[in-house]
């Protein structure tokens, strides 16, 4: 079989320019016999067939499977990495060349050839994983130093590092002289690292450093483990930038176990080390941060307030606020919202809620102009503020130029119609991305409607987004398989543009959606929805994760299990995205914690997780822009929930 594909590159060589007269449906059949025989190693049946794909938008995908046979069969190394070169070459400005390039560095690397890897790539991939075998190889084979700073800025926001990263730490010991490691921007990074609270990076960080800052690398493990060690640390160590993000660092990981016992040992720390009043500030804002919840007593309340009355941290003193919407604590409100920085205090959230305070001051002008002002945007509090002054909202709709002759006739239309046809959205919406780069805005306007005529949906969204054409709402909010969501809901409580919200806000209209959750395609349906909604509508068939990819399937399963939630919540809209998104649970313990107490808007702000309130936010804002686009705008709130105490 090995001995086949070394000819492969013979039959590349021999196909001619001459073309074939074949039709679209000929070449596409044409291509999946290619496809077939290159998974099944037929080299006869390729042989017959590649010359007459020579046109066809995908034949180098059929060229790319190539390659990655060779590589899977472990063909000639030293001809494969020729051969992938010329691929690499031929189709630069193709994201296959960068696919097939991460592949064959990753199949050196488990094969431990890093000369050829070295000899393959003369530059640094862009792929962490091959970045970091890139690294390796060139220290094992030349002895280069590692540059450590290029490779820790792409490791700094990452959860998780790849384990190829982690034979770079041997490299320290063993192949690269310790005075090529510089100290100094490592433990500028390690600094850098527990200030993102990123622990796997500071693990990855500390096996870098030298054998003589092995006391180093100890204590700091130390101060995440026991916490409580920082005091011992502080006694040994000379003040540093370094040492105090480890004061803080170690801080962190103390008051998440046990707030109280972080608050008390900040006066420890103080005793040992002098710090700024800023950092001290930064030290209890750390603790504060843990503590927002009702189940203090008065005096770590107290206290908790006075450290966020004196800090200039948005993030801080907003989560205090929506504390006090959740606890219907108007005094409180106006009290924090005027303490906001006055960039923060623009934000739309928080003029809406100057405007009730100034309402509940009996200054009715200041509160309309307010809401008159948000009513000009087109965010969620715009919708709101019309509703809330008895008003239409006046959608604005730009109208994209219409597409001129030469996009048909684009290369990358072409493989991206194919690619569609395939099913390979993913892939489509990577070389689209290529595509509309540094195009200008009209131009973007038009691929994106031109996306939107054919029907690529998560395009027509992908593009408004990039070029921020928030107007462009017929691409932006494409009608995305309207009949099968009307055919999906007609016999429903849910209503059908809510739905195709939901949808919006989920996939963004790809089909194949997937998520780190193993949340998959328009619904982004979850395994145990999926479970759920089979026992509850005592639906028989059986589904694999291909089917459920489907886009018929999962509209089916996915507005069957949105109107679960729907009617278990009182077809209230508000309740049921949040549930949605964080779980029928979670939003009943935030219901409980409100008590009914809240208005509709006050309840939404509230929401504890960032993400789920602007999900919640976002579908009820999606549904409004639904119902305008279909001929039934109606307010962004029904009655029943915008009267509703939750």
């Amino acid at each position: 079989m090995k001995i086949k594909f070394k000819y492969l590159i013979f039959i590349l060589l021999i196909i001619t320019a001459s073309s074939y007269a074949d039709t679209i449906d000929q070449q596409r059949h044409n291509y999946q016999i290619a496809k077939n025989a290159c998974s099944k190693n037929n080299i006869n049946v390729l042989y017959k067939v590649l010359p007459k794909l020579k046109n066809y938008p995908l034949y180098p995908d059929i060229q790319y499977e190539i390659e990655v046979q060779k590589i899977n069969n472990d063909i000639d190394i030293s001809s494969t990495a020729i051969s992938i070169n010329a691929f690499i070459e031929k189709y630069q400005n193709l994201p296959l060349a960068n696919l097939i390039s991460n592949q064959f560095i990753s199949y050196l690397a488990k094969k431990k050839q890093w000369k050829t890897l070295v000899d393959f790539s003369s530059k640094p991939p862009y792929q962490i994983r091959s970045l970091c075998n890139w690294y390796y190889a060139r220290a094992f084979v030349k002895n280069e130093p590692v540059n450590f700073n290029t490779l820790v800025n792409k490791l700094i926001n990452r959860f998780n590092i790849p384990s190829d990263c982690n034979k770079l730490f041997f490299i320290a010991d063993k192949n690269i002289k310790p005075s090529s490691i510089n100290v100094v921007n490592t433990i500028e990074f390690i600094r850098l690292a527990m200030q993102a609270h990123n622990d796997n990076l500071v693990n990855f960080l500390i096996k870098i450093l030298p054998a003589d800052y092995k006391n180093t690398a100890d204590w700091i493990l130390a101060l995440k483990k026991q916490p409580l060690s920082i005091t011992d640390f502080i006694k040994k160590v000379k003040p540093s930038p370094f040492t105090l993000q480890a004061i803080k660092y170690s801080l962190f990981h103390l008051s998440h176990k046990n707030f109280e016992l972080a608050r008390t040992t900040i006066p420890i720390i103080l005793n040992l080390y002098k710090m700024q009043s800023s950092d001290i500030q930064s030290l209890k804002e750390i603790v504060a941060s843990d503590m927002m919840h009702e189940n203090i007593s008065f005096a770590q309340e107290k206290w908790r307030d006075k450290v966020i009355m004196h800090s200039k941290s948005i993030s801080l003193i907003e989560r205090r606020i929506r504390l006090s919407l959740m606890r219907n604590d108007m005094n409180g409100l106006k009290k924090l919202i005027f303490h906001l920085p006055a960039r923060a205090k623009e934000k739309d959230e928080w003029q809406y809620w100057l405007s009730y305070i100034f309402y509940r001051q009996g200054d009715k002008k200041k509160g309309d102009n307010i809401l008159h002002k948000l009513m000009q945007k087109n965010g969620f509090y715009s919708l709101v503020a019309a509703q809330k002054l008895g008003l239409i909202y006046p959608f604005r709709q730009d109208h994209a130029p219409a597409p001129d002759s030469s996009i048909p006739k684009l290369k990358e239309i072409n493989r991206i119609r194919e690619l569609i046809y395939w099913k390979k959205y993913n892939l489509a919406k990577i070389e689209w991305q290529h595509l509309i780069a540094n195009k200008s805005i009209r131009k973007k306007k038009m691929l994106a409607r031109y996306a939107n005529e054919q029907h690529w949906w998560h395009l027509s969204v992908h593009t408004t987004i990039d070029a921020k054409i928030w107007h462009n709402i017929k691409e932006r909010f494409p009608l995305a398989w309207h009949n099968m969501y009307k055919k999906y809901t007609d016999n429903k409580n849910i209503p059908k543009n809510y739905a195709m919200a939901v949808a919006r806000q989920e996939s963004g209209w790809n089909p194949v959606a997937h998520s780190l959750m193993n949340a998959m395609g328009l619904m982004q349906l979850e395994p145990s929805a999926i479970k759920q909604t089979i026992k509850v509508y005592k639906i028989k068939r059986l589904f694999d994760f291909k089917s459920i990819l489907d886009p018929e399937i999962n509209i089916w399963i996915g507005t069957s299990y949105l109107e679960y939630i729907f009617k278990h919540l009182g077809n209230n809209r508000v309740l049921t995205s949040a549930a949605y998104n964080a779980g029928l649970t979670t939003m009943n313990s935030w219901r409980h914690r409100s008590a009914g107490k809240l208005n509709v808007i006050a309840f939404i702000e509230a929401i504890p997780f960032k993400e789920t309130r602007q999900y919640v936010k976002n579908v009820l804002l999606y549904n409004a822009y639904y119902n305008y686009l279909t001929g039934t705008p109606r307010n962004i709130l029904t009655l029943n929930e915008w009267r509703d105490h939750y």
